[in-house]
């Protein structure tokens, strides 16, 4: 009789540690927790949503979303000296032929910490030979710009393109395995940031 007793006693407790019935509070809306302004951070889940598109243009498809560390994020980016990375996501797409597409979403700190991540990437690249290696884009409503970089593929030299820009404190980057400029400007449009 005592083992049963025992052993509902740890059942209840179980099943009222999982329901969550413990806390009273509410939960907080987008991440943030009024009562307690130091915690009103947007979350993981926010950044995710910015690499997550809702709505893909004609023939690309949504493969998964992956955090990313702050560490990878800035030795990609060649941003090892901007300090106030708080959250990364990646999303990853592929068109009908299989090349893959990425849309990476950086949250920073604020506004400057943005930009001065922005111009640390760009600085990573040498001038090109001939030609501009950036070119300023609008969508959206906000500038963007198209970073020309080229790589050998197949025993070509071929151009990859990548798109960087800020909204607010994030920043936003979109790029793929391909030579083709407009998939790339039509992922980047389909953030609608």
């Amino acid at each position: 009789m005592k083992k049963s007793i025992a052993l509902i006693s740890v059942f209840a407790v179980l099943m009222i540690a999982f329901s969550g019935c413990v806390d009273n509070n509410s939960p907080a809306v987008n991440g943030t927790d009024s009562a307690n302004p130091e915690t009103n951070v947007i979350s993981e889940d926010d950044v995710a949503g910015i690499s997550t598109l809702e709505t893909l243009p004609a023939g690309f498809e949504y493969v998964d979303t992956i955090p990313l560390s702050t560490d990878e994020i800035k030795s990609d980016y060649n941003a090892e000296n901007v300090s106030g990375v708080l959250n990364v996501s990646e999303g990853i797409y592929k068109d009908a032929n299989e090349t893959n597409y990425y849309i990476d979403a950086i949250e920073l700190e604020d506004e400057e910490v943005a930009n001065n991540f922005i111009d640390a990437y760009k600085a990573s690249f040498p001038p090109l030979s001939s030609g501009s290696r950036f070119t300023d884009k609008s969508f959206n409503g906000h500038s963007a710009v198209k970073i020309t970089e080229y790589v050998t593929s197949g025993g070509e030299v071929v151009p990859r393109y990548t798109y960087i820009w800020n909204n607010e404190n994030y920043v936003i980057v979109v790029y793929g395995n391909t030579p083709d400029e407009a998939p790339i400007g039509h992922l980047a449009e389909a953030t609608g940031y």
